[in-house]
C-alpha cells in the first residue's frame, strides 16, 4: 500500500485539530473515514502517529517529524494544483496584512520583498498593531491575514492558524559577564541580576506568567517597548534580559557585543502564528503568501514533540471554491 494524499491530508487534519471527531467536520467525512485513513497510515509507516488522551489525540514525536513534511507536501501540492488556473505573472490584487510591533521588524521585511519580487501586481497593505486588536480586524474582515507572536492556545475560536515557527527563549549577556563562562544557566543564578524587560507583543506577559510558575522574581530594572533599548542596555551591562532566539542580533547598535545562552529550566517558546478568520474565502494574492511564508518557517525548526495549534483549519477555503 502506498500513501495517498487524502491519508495525509486526514492526518494533518486530525494534527491540527486535536481530535479525530473535530478532523472529521472539517473534512466533512463521517468519523470511521477518518479513522481507517489514520490506521492505515500508521500500518504503512510502521510506527505510531497519535498518542490517545481524553481529550482528543497528541502526536507523538515521530508524528510531529512526519507532520512537518505532511504540511510541506501539501503545501506544494496546493501551489501546484492552483497553476493550473492562474498566471502568477498576472496576478492583480490587493493583501491586506497584520501583523504585530516584533514581527514587523524582524519577519516581514524578508518575506514581502521576496512576494513582492514574485508577485508585483499585488498592492500589499500593512497593519501594524497590537495583538487584541488585529484579531478584532482580522474577526471583522478588515485583514486577510495577520502574522503574530502569541501562544497557540490563544487563538480565537473564529480564527485558523499555522504555525511559521516556533523560538526558544535564552540569556542575553554583555561581553565578558560571568555567566559566560558557563554552557546553560539556571534562573537561581540570575535571582541578583537586573533585567531588561520587552513589553512589545505577548512575551512580558508571557513570561511572567513563567516566573510565577517557576517561583521566580527578577528584579526588573527597566522596561521598554524597543528592542534596540534592550540590546543597547544589555550589550553596555547595565542588565540582562531573557528574549526569543527569533529576535536576538550578536551586536547593538553601539558596536558592543551581545552574547546568549540558554536557560537550564523550561521555558515558554515564542510562537510564530499565521492567522485568517474561518469560514472567509481567501482571495488568491492571500492564498499565495500563505504558501510563501509557511515555506519560510523552515528557518524557524519547531522542537521536536512541539504540540500544533489546536484551533486550526487544515487550510482557508480558497475563493474558487467558496460557497
Amino acid at each position: 500500500m502506498a500513501l495517498t494524499l487524502r491519508q495525509l491530508r486526514y492526518f494533518a487534519s486530525v494534527a491540527e485539530v486535536g481530535t479525530i471527531s473535530g478532523a472529521a467536520m472539517v473534512l466533512l467525512v463521517s468519523q470511521s473515514t477518518v479513522t481507517e485513513a489514520l490506521h492505515e497510515l500508521e500500518a504503512e509507516l510502521g510506527f505510531r502517529l497519535f498518542d490517545r488522551h481524553a481529550r482528543g489525540v497528541m502526536l507523538t514525536q515521530q508524528g510531529q517529524q512526519f507532520f512537518q513534511r505532511t504540511q510541506r507536501i501539501l503545501n506544494d501540492v496546493a501551489s501546484l494544483s492552483r497553476m493550473k488556473n492562474e498566471d502568477t505573472e498576472a496576478l492583480h490584487g490587493t493583501l491586506v496584512l497584520g501583523v504585530t510591533p516584533v514581527v514587523a521588524g524582524y519577519v516581514i521585511p524578508d518575506l514581502l520583498t521576496r512576494f513582492r519580487a514574485a508577485f508585483p501586481g499585488v498592492n500589499v497593505t500593512l497593519i501594524e498593531d497590537q495583538t487584541d486588536y488585529l484579531d478584532h480586524m482580522l474577526i471583522g474582515g478588515e485583514l486577510d491575514l495577520s502574522i503574530i507572536l502569541r501562544p497557540a492556545s490563544t487563538v480565537p475560536h473564529a480564527c485558523g492558524a499555522r504555525v511559521m515557527g516556533v523560538s526558544p527563549h535564552s540569556v542575553w549577556l554583555p561581553q565578558g559577564h560571568p555567566l559566560t563562562e558557563q554552557p546553560q544557566i539556571s534562573l537561581r543564578q540570575l535571582e541578583k541580576e537586573p533585567f531588561i524587560t520587552l513589553v512589545s507583543d505577548v512575551l512580558e506577559s508571557r513570561m511572567l506568567a513563567a516566573w510565577e510558575r517557576l517561583s521566580f522574581r527578577p528584579s526588573t530594572y527597566f522596561r521598554t517597548s524597543s528592542i534596540e533599548a534592550v540590546r543597547s542596555l544589555v550589550a553596555a551591562g547595565h542588565g540582562i534580559a531573557v528574549l526569543p532566539q527569533l529576535i536576538y542580533r550578536p551586536w547593538s547598535l553601539e558596536g558592543e557585543k551581545i552574547e546568549r545562552r540558554p536557560v537550564q529550566e523550561e521555558l515558554p517558546t515564542a510562537d510564530l502564528l499565521l492567522m485568517w478568520r474561518r469560514g472567509l474565502s481567501l482571495g488568491v494574492p492571500a492564498q499565495y503568501f500563505m504558501d510563501m511564508a509557511l515555506q519560510r518557517s523552515n528557518r524557524l525548526a519547531r522542537p521536536p514533540g512541539c504540540t500544533p495549534v489546536r484551533q486550526a483549519e487544515t487550510r482557508p477555503a480558497s475563493r474558487k471554491n467558496a460557497g
